[in-house]
Formats: C-alpha cells, sequence, structure tokens
C-alpha cells in the first residue's frame, strides 16, 4: 500500500514576499485624445464652421490631448 502521508502535499502558488507586482497598463493618454479632439472639432465647428477645419481642430485637440495624458501619467506614477 502506498504511503500517502509521506508524499508532498500541493500546495497553491505563493510568490515571495518581496516579489515586485506588475504594473497595470492603464493609461490616460487614450482618453485624454479623445476628450481634447472632441473639444478641438467642437471649437473649430463654432469657430470656422468648416470641415478642413474641423479636421484641424480635432488633430490639435488630439495632440494636446496625448501631451497632457503623458503629464498626467507621469504625475501620478510618483507616489
Amino acid at each position: 500500500m502506498p504511503k500517502s502521508k509521506t508524499r508532498k502535499h500541493h500546495h497553491d502558488y505563493k510568490p515571495p514576499p518581496n516579489a515586485e507586482k506588475a504594473k497595470k497598463n492603464r493609461s490616460a493618454v487614450l482618453i485624454a485624445m479623445i476628450v481634447c479632439g472632441i473639444l478641438g472639432m467642437g471649437i473649430a465647428f463654432f469657430a470656422f464652421d468648416d470641415a478642413i477645419w474641423l479636421l484641424a481642430g480635432a488633430v490639435v485637440g488630439a495632440a494636446v490631448g496625448y501631451l497632457a495624458g503623458k503629464q498626467l501619467d507621469r504625475s501620478f506614477s510618483k507616489k
């Protein structure tokens, strides 16, 4: 008969206490680009009322949103 009390028991994996936890891949860049792009389109619509200016407003707004999102990520990464 097998000796079940002497065999190694199964345990769940537990990481060592000093292991570094993985960062979540969440970023504010995409949300800031979308919001600022829509705001840029709105401002261009009321200022110029032309399709080319709407596109330019969206591009400039997205660029501003990219920079603002990067700055938010940098400021929130510091604890």
